[in-house]
């Protein structure tokens, strides 16, 4: 399975995550170690993907 990066915006954490699902416009992963899973979506391929969970917002290069 593909790993990527995922960084928490609001404290600059970044972790692994496992895809689960990916396309140009979407990204679906698994943070690795746990059961969270977050959807994110990008309009422009030039950009990273963006995702929300509890509050909180993520991005990814994907």
């Amino acid at each position: 399975m593909d790993k990527v990066k995922v960084t928490n915006t609001n404290n600059g954490r970044t972790v692994e995550a496992e895809v689960l699902q990916r396309s140009d416009k979407r990204l679906r992963v698994v943070l690795v170690g746990t059961s969270i899973t977050l959807t994110m979506t990008r309009e422009d391929t030039r950009r990273a993907y963006v995702g929300n969970s509890n509050g909180l917002e993520f991005t990814s290069m994907g």
